[in-house]
C-alpha cells in the first residue's frame, strides 16, 4: 500500500541516487487563497505547477517496474516537499485527474501531511489545510456522490487526523463548521459528515486500536471537551438525519445509526436511550433496508458500560418493547432474510451478556436484591438463547455462544443445580450436539471458504461443550453414552453426520473429564470401558464415509488404555488399519492421517503385538516398498507418511517373538530397499540438471535417511539395540548414508538427514560409531555456514556427552576449527536492521556457548587447556563477554556455569599457568559487572537463575583461593566500586558462610540496593 512507502529507506536511497528533484515539477509557489468564511466549492485557487503525469504511470495496472519505481519516488518527493501537499490538494479539488487511483494518491500525500507534519506547521499552512478540508464539505452533490467509498473514507480520515491535532485549541469551532455545512441536509455533505464522525471514533475511541499513553491522555481530553461543547448538537443532527433520509436515502440513515452505535459507548446514555431514538430504531427494525443497522445500533446501546441496576432496567425495558413489537420470538422465524436474523441473534446475545455482566457486578458488590432481579431477567432470556443457538443457520447460532458460555458461568456459582437448571443445561447440550453435525453438502474432498468457516464455528461450539461438561460431567457422560449406543445400534440406517457426531462427542469427552471422575478406559464397567466396548463391537469401522472412519481411529488412539484390558480387540483394529478402510483407503487424506495414527496405536499396544508382529509386518511390506520416486508409489503415500510406517515397522520388529537372529533378519529386510536405493538416487542427483528434478531427488534422499532414523527410534539405548540383534543393521547403513555428505547439490537437505541419522546412532551404538565420527564431522564442517554450524553443535554435544574421554584426541583436533568457523560466521558483515539475521547470529552465539558448556560438563576441559595461550585467552574472553553483555539471561547463565566449572578445574595454584591471574582480572569482576548493568533485569526469572550461577562462581573462587581472594575483595576490588564498608563486610561474610540457595536472593537484594545507590560506579 502507499502507506508502506513512508519507511522505505531503499526507495529513498534509490531516488537520491537515480533521479534529480528537478525532473518532477512539484514545487509549488506560495498559494493565494481567495476565501472568506466557509469556502464555496472549488473557490480555492492555486498558482502552482500541475502534477507530473509521467510520474503517475506507476499507478496503473499495465505499468512497468521502472514506472512503478518512479511513482514511488515521486510520492516520497511530494511528501517531503513543503508545498507538495498543496499540489495534491489543488489537483484533487479541481479534478485535474479523474482516475480514482490518482485521486487516492493525492489524498495519501495529504494524509501524510496531516499525520506527520500538521502539528508542527505554520499558522498559514494550518489554515490552508483546514480550508481544503472544509471545501470538501461544499462540493456539489455530483462531486462527492461520484467518489468511490475508499476515496470518501480517506477524505474522512484526513479530517480526523487534523481534528485530533487542532481541536479544541486551534480549531474550537470544528463541529460548528461541520454542522453548518449539513444544516440544510445536502445528501453528499451528510454522508461525508457521518464518515468523518466514524473516522474520529476510530482515531479517538476505538478500543481495538492500541494507543500510546500520550494518545490516551489526548483522547480523554477530546472526549471530555466534546461532551461539554457539542455532543448534544451532534445527537440532534443524527436524529434529524435518521428521520429525513429513512425513505429517501436509507444508506445515510444506516450510516447515522452506525455513528450512534459508535458514540453511545462514551456519551450520556440518556441522549440515546429515550423514546425518540429507541422508537425510531424499533420502527426501523421492520424496514428491510434499515433493520440490520438498527439491530446493530440497539446492540451497542445494551452493551454500554453503566451502573448494573440501571443497565438491568434499561435492558429489560428494551426487551419488553421488542417483545411487544413482535421482533423477538422463541419460535423459528419464517423470515428468509438470514443476514437480519444474524444481526438479531447478536442483539439477543448482547442483551444476555449485558444482564450477566450486571449480575456479576451486583454479586461482587454484595447487593443480593439487585442480583436476584438481574438473575430473573437472565433466566427470562433463556428461551431466546435456546431458540437462536439451535437456529439452522450457523451464523445466527454462532452469535449466541458467548451468551451461553457466560450463562454456564452463572450456574457454576451455584452449589447445587435445580431441576430447572439441569433442564436448561440439557437443552444447551442438545443444541450443541445438533449444531456440531456436518451439513449434507459439506465438501470433504475440497474444503472451501464455507467449510473452513464451519470448522471455526465447531471450535467455538467445543468451548461451550467443554464448559457444559465441566459443570455437569455426569449429564455429559450419560448423554454421550446414550447417543453412542442408540446411533451404533441403528448404524446401517444412520446418515454419516449422525454417526460422526456420536463418535465426536465421545472423543471430545476424553479431553475434559479426568479418570478420577468415572474411572479409566482400562477399568472394567467404567463409562469409557462400556462406550469403547460398544464402538469395538459395532461395524462402524466399515462405515462408508471418510469422516466417520477417521473418527473411529482417533477414538482407538485416544482411549488406547482400553486395549490393556480388552486385548482381544487389538487384532481387529490392526486389521482395520491395514485394510481397505485404513491405510489402503482410496482417499489420500485418509491414508495420510492413518499413517500417523497407526504408529501412535502401535506404540500404545506394542507389548501385546508379539504374536501378530510378523503377520502385521507382512501386510505392511507392500506399503513400505512404496519409496519416494519409485514406480510403485505414484503419490500413493508421501515421504512424510512413510516415515511413520517405518517407525511402526521398527516397533513391530523389536517387539516380535522372533529370536535375535530373526529380528536381525527382519530389520535387514526393512533397511535393504533403502540402502539399495540410496546410492542410485545419489547418482541420479549428480546427473540431474533441472532444478525441480534436483530438489525432488534430494527430498527423496532425505526421506530415505529419515526412514532409517525412524526405524531405529524404538531403541532408546545401546543395550536395547544390542539385545534385539539389530546393531549390525544400523552400523552397515552408516557408510552408505555418510556418502550423502559428499554431495554439494541441495547440501542442506542431505546434511539434515545425515545429522538426524547420526543423532539416532549416538543413542543406539557405542564403539561401532566412533570410527565413523572423524569422517562425518569433517564433512559436516566443510564449507559450512551459520545455519549449518548451529545444526552441527547439538550433534557434537551429544557425542561429547556420551563418549567423553574416549573422543578426546579427536575433539582436540576439531575444537579450534569449530571455534574458528563460528568466529568467521559471526565476523561476516550484516544489516543491523535485519531482525532475522540478528536473531540467527544470536542463536549461533548461543550454540557456541552450549558447545563450550558441553566440554566443561563432561570432564574434557583439557581440550580447552591444551590450546595455545592466545587461543585459550580468546575462548575465555568470549565466555566473560557472554556472561556480562549477552542480552539473553539464559545465555548468561550458561556462561557463568561454564566459568564455575573452569574455576573448579583450574582455580588452584599451578594447575593452568596464568588462569589464577585471569580469574582476578576478568572472571571475578564479571560476577559484579553483569548484574550491575541496566539491561540485567533482576526481577526476570532467568536472571534470578543466573544470579545462582554467579553465586556458584563466587563460592568456587573463594573455595579455591581462600583468604587471598577475601583480602583482594575487601581491600582492592570492592572499594574500587565505591561499595560502602558495611556492605563489603556483609557480602564477604555471606559469600563465605552461606549456601548458594541462600546467597542467590541475597545477591539480588544487594545488587538492587547497589544499583540505586548514588555511589555505585557500575559503569566501570
Amino acid at each position: 500500500t502507499w502507506s508502506d512507502v513512508n519507511n522505505n529507506d531503499a526507495t529513498r536511497k534509490l531516488f537520491s541516487a537515480t533521479e534529480d528533484a528537478s525532473n518532477f515539477s512539484v514545487l509549488a509557489q506560495p498559494s493565494d487563497w481567495r476565501v472568506t468564511g466557509v469556502p464555496k466549492a472549488r473557490s480555492i485557487v492555486y498558482r502552482t505547477h500541475a502534477m507530473d503525469d509521467s510520474a503517475l504511470c506507476g499507478l496503473y495496472d499495465n505499468c512497468t517496474p521502472r514506472e512503478r519505481q518512479l511513482t514511488l519516488q515521486y510520492f516520497e518527493q511530494l511528501k517531503s516537499s513543503p508545498d507538495g501537499w498543496k499540489v495534491c490538494a489543488a489537483d484533487f479539488n479541481q479534478k485535474l485527474h479523474s482516475d480514482d487511483r490518482v485521486r487516492f494518491f493525492c489524498l495519501q500525500v495529504l494524509e501524510h501531511r496531516a499525520r506527520a507534519c500538521h502539528a508542527s506547521s505554520s499558522d498559514d499552512d494550518i489554515l490552508a489545510l483546514r480550508k481544503v478540508l472544509m471545501s470538501w464539505m461544499q462540493l456539489s452533490l455530483e462531486g462527492v456522490a461520484a467518489e468511490k467509498p475508499f476515496v470518501k473514507n480517506k477524505m474522512a480520515q484526513i479530517f480526523a487526523l487534523v481534528f485530533v491535532v487542532d481541536y479544541p485549541l486551534k480549531w474550537p469551532l470544528f463541529f460548528s463548521e461541520l454542522l453548518q455545512c449539513v444544516q440544510s441536509l445536502p445528501p453528499s455533505s451528510v454522508e461525508l459528515y457521518l464518515r468523518i464522525l466514524l473516522a474520529i471514533d476510530e482515531e479517538v475511541v476505538d478500543r481495538q486500536i492500541i494507543h500510546s499513553p500520550e494518545e490516551n491522555a489526548r483522547n480523554t481530553v477530546l472526549k471530555d471537551t466534546m461532551r461539554e461543547q457539542c455532543v448534544a448538537e451532534l445527537v440532534e443532527s443524527w436524529l434529524q438525519i435518521m428521520t429525513t433520509f429513512a425513505h429517501l436515502q436509507p444508506v445515510l440513515t444506516s450510516l447515522a445509526m452506525d455513528v450512534v452505535g459508535a458514540y453511545v459507548s462514551w456519551i450520556d446514555i440518556s441522549l440515546i436511550a429515550n423514546d425518540r431514538f429507541v422508537g425510531l430504531l424499533l420502527q426501523y427494525l421492520s424496514v428491510p433496508s434499515l433493520r440490520e443497522s438498527a439491530a446493530d445500533c440497539l446492540h451497542e446501546i445494551v452493551s454500554k458500560g453503566m451502573d448494573p441496576k440501571a443497565k438491568t432496567e434499561l435492558v429489560e425495558s428494551l426487551c419488553k418493547v421488542l417483545e411487544s413489537a413482535g421482533v423477538l420470538s422463541t419460535t423459528a422465524s419464517q423470515d428468509v432474510d438470514v443476514d437480519f436474523q444474524v444481526k438479531l441473534s447478536r442483539l439477543v446475545s448482547g442483551i444476555g451478556c449485558a444482564l450477566i455482566t450486571s449480575w456479576n457486578k451486583l454479586v461482587k458488590g454484595g447487593d443480593e436484591e439487585g442480583a436476584a432481579v438481574s438473575l430473573l431477567a437472565i433466566e427470562s432470556k433463556l428461551p431466546y438463547l435456546h431458540r437462536y443457538l439451535s437456529d439452522e443457520d450457523d451464523g445466527v447460532s454462532e452469535n449466541m455462544i458467548s451468551f451461553a458460555v457466560q450463562y454456564i458461568g452463572v450456574l457454576k456459582h451455584r452449589s447445587n443445580l435445580s431441576d430447572n437448571d439441569r433442564a436448561n443445561l440439557q437443552a444447551l447440550l442438545f443444541a450443541v450436539i445438533t449444531k456440531l453435525k456436518y451439513d449434507e453438502g459439506y465438501n470433504f474432498l475440497s474444503e472451501g471458504e464455507e467449510e473452513v468457516l464451519f470448522l471455526e464455528y465447531r471450535k467455538q461450539l467445543k468451548v461451550l461443550f467443554d464448559n457444559i461438561t465441566q459443570l455437569d460431567p455426569r449429564l455429559m457422560v450419560q448423554t454421550s453414552q446414550s447417543l453412542l449406543t442408540s446411533t451404533l445400534a441403528s448404524l446401517s440406517s444412520e446418515p454419516f453426520m449422525n454417526v460422526e457426531v456420536a463418535l465426536r462427542v465421545f472423543y471430545m469427552l476424553g479431553e475434559v473429564i479426568s479418570d478420577k471422575q468415572f474411572g479409566a478406559p482400562n477399568v472394567a464397567n467404567s463409562p469409557w470401558h462400556q462406550m469403547m466396548t460398544t464402538v469395538m463391537q459395532s461395524q462402524v469401522c466399515h462405515y462408508d464415509h471418510t469422516i466417520v472412519l477417521l473418527q473411529y481411529y482417533e477414538i482407538a488412539v485416544r482411549y488406547d488404555r482400553f486395549f490393556q484390558l480388552e486385548t482381544q480387540y487389538i487384532a481387529r483394529v490392526m486389521e482395520n488399519f491395514l485394510g481397505s478402510h485404513g491405510l489402503r483407503h482410496t482417499n489420500c487424506s485418509v491414508r495420510s492421517r492413518l499413517c500417523y495414527l497407526f504408529v501412535r496405536f502401535t506404540k500404545a499396544v506394542k507389548n501385546q503385538l508379539g504374536p501378530m508382529a510378523e503377520q502385521l509386518l507382512g501386510n505392511l511390506q507392500e506399503l513400505l516398498l512404496m519409496l519416494p520416486g519409485s514406480p510403485e508409489n505414484k503419490s500413493y503415500l508421501s515421504g512424510n507418511d512413510l516415515i511413520f510406517l517405518y517407525e511402526a515397522a521398527g516397533i513391530l520388529i523389536a517387539f516380535s517373538l522372533q529370536p535375535v537372529e530373526g529380528k536381525k533378519a527382519l530389520m535387514t529386510g526393512l533397511l535393504a530397499p533403502i540402502l539399495e536405493k540410496f546410492p542410485v538416487y545419489l547418482a541420479e542427483l549428480g546427473r540431474a540438471t533441472v532444478p525441480s528434478q534436483q530438489e525432488e531427488i534430494a527430498q527423496a534422499l532425505n526421506h530415505l535417511l529419515s526412514f532409517g532414523s525412524r526405524a531405529s527410534k524404538v531403541f532408546t539405548s545401546h543395550q536395547q539395540a544390542k539385545q534385539s540383534g539389530c546393531l549390525e543393521c544400523f552400523t552397515q547403513a552408516l557408510p552408505v548414508f555418510l556418502r550423502g555428505l559428499e554431495v554439494s547439490t541441495h547440501r542442506e537437505l542431505l546434511h539434515s538427514g545425515v545429522r538426524q541419522y547420526l543423532h539416532r546412532m549416538v543413542i543406539c551404538l557405542e564403539d561401532e560409531l566412533l570410527k565413523y565420527v572423524p569422517m562425518a564431522v569433517s564433512l559436516l564442517l566443510k564449507d559450512c555456514k551459520s545455519h549449518d554450524i548451529q545444526e552441527f553443535i547439538p550433534l557434537i554435544n551429544q557425542l561429547v556427552t556420551k563418549y567423553k574421554e574416549r573422543i578426546l584426541p579427536f575433539l582436540q583436533e576439531i575444537f579450534m576449527p569449530v571455534v574458528h568457523t563460528i568466529v568467521a560466521c559471526l565476523s561476516q558483515p550484516y544489516d543491523a536492521a535485519d531482525t532475522e539475521e540478528h536473531r540467527d547470529r544470536q542463536n549461533l552465539q548461543k550454540a557456541y556457548f552450549l558447545f563450550i558448556s558441553s566440554i566443561a560438563s563432561n570432564n574434557v576441559t583439557s581440550v580447552i587447556s591444551s590450546q595455545g595461550s592466545q587461543s585459550l585467552e580468546e575462548i575465555l574472553g568470549t565466555l566473560v563477554q557472554g556472561a556480562v553483555g549477552f542480552p539473553d539471561p539464559a545465555v548468561q547463565k550458561i556462561c557463568f556455569s561454564v566459568l564455575k566449572k573452569l574455576v573448579d578445574a583450574w582455580g588452584s595454584e599451578g594447575v593452568l599457568p596464568g588462569f589464577v591471574e585471569y580469574t582476578y582480572k576478568h572472571i571475578l569482576p564479571a560476577c559484579f559487572l553483569a548484574p550491575l548493568r541496566a539491561t540485567f533485569d533482576l526481577n526476570d526469572g532467568y536472571a534470578f537463575l543466573t544470579l545462582g550461577e554467579i553465586a556458584g562462581v563466587l563460592k568456587s573462587i573463594v573455595t579455591q583461593r581462600g583468604a587471598e581472594v577475601i583480602f583482594y575483595l575487601q581491600n582492592e576490588y570492592l572499594p574500587s566500586l565505591n561499595m560502602p564498608q558495611e556492605l563489603i563486610q556483609d557480602f564477604l561474610q555471606k559469600v563465605q558462610q552461606s549456601e548458594i540457595k541462600v546467597l542467590k536472593p541475597y545477591l539480588k537484594a544487594l545488587f538492587a540496593q547497589f544499583r540505586t545507590s548514588a555511589t555505585c560506579t557500575s559503569s566501570q
